[in-house]
């Protein structure tokens, strides 16, 4: 990765709307000290990446509960570009709330997803790879500090992701018209934008079984959503909630509980 990569200047008109946003008026820029992590019983947690003599360089401070290894809370100080401060910005909503082991999950897609305006257009431009690559790092030191820390064995509830995004009045243009083939085409289209990202945070899939009666979609879950409760509720939920809003109305979600273990 060379110096002029990562120094070089990126033109906020191609940024999208929401990480102008979070760039402009950034909520989580700041730290914790070990003081205020005592009077919360949190364990602090920092994690580093990037070398300010290279021109970005990030720290993510984690208020993290030493019973479970929940991050309840995070804030970030960064020197660089305004990619990677809005990287920074996304990044500490995302894992506040999740577990470590979810959080060094976070992938560079998942965190353009969370600022996008439009779902076929990314908020970053891809040159700003090297920079989203410095947040994961940097997460991925913090998650290394964390090891000792035990997990809850509820938390393979896999997260919701801030809102549904873009929502196609009527549904998809021409869906009555589409073969079988066209419309599951569709349907896994989706369940890779909206809901297998977030879904294997926490080592869990799904799987697209089949389309009955045009409106019938047959999914199965696979590795850790076989044995959460959520796969049968709110993932279910939001699951279909997708497809409707992105799809059609009328699509109705049924999951195959053969795999499905208590």
């Amino acid at each position: 990765m060379s110096l002029q990569t990562l120094i070089q200047s990126f033109p906020w008109s191609r940024y999208s709307k929401k990480l102008l946003a979070k760039i402009d008026k950034p909520r989580c820029v700041g730290f914790f000290t070990k003081e205020q992590s005592a009077e919360r019983t949190m364990r602090l947690i920092e994690g580093k990446e990037g070398k300010l003599t290279d021109g970005n360089a990030v720290i993510f401070y984690w208020l993290v509960d030493p019973d479970d290894g929940i991050i309840v809370d995070s804030k970030f100080q960064a020197y660089g570009q305004s990619a990677l401060i809005g990287a920074a910005e996304v990044a500490c909503e995302l894992v506040i709330g999740k577990n470590y082991d979810q959080a060094k999950r976070i992938s560079v897609e998942l965190l353009d997803k969370q600022v996008r305006d439009r779902q076929d257009e990314p908020a970053f431009p891809k040159e700003t790879s090297p920079h989203l690559n410095i947040i994961l790092s940097a997460i991925e030191n913090a998650a290394e500090k964390c090891l000792d820390i035990p997990l809850s064995s509820g938390y393979v509830a896999p997260p919701a992701p801030l809102d549904i995004g873009e929502i196609l009045e009527g549904g998809y243009p021409g869906w009555d018209e589409l073969s079988l083939t066209q419309k599951v085409s569709l349907i896994e289209g989706v369940l890779d934008r909206d809901v297998r990202p977030y879904i294997e945070l926490d080592a869990g899939g799904v799987e697209v079984l089949d389309l009955v009666n045009d409106w019938e979609v047959q999914i199965a879950y696979k590795g850790s959503c076989t044995s959460c409760f959520s796969a049968t509720g709110t993932t279910l939920s939001y699951i279909q909630q997708v497809l409707r809003a992105k799809l059609h109305p009328n699509l109705h979600v049924v999951p195959d509980l053969s795999t499905f273990h208590q």
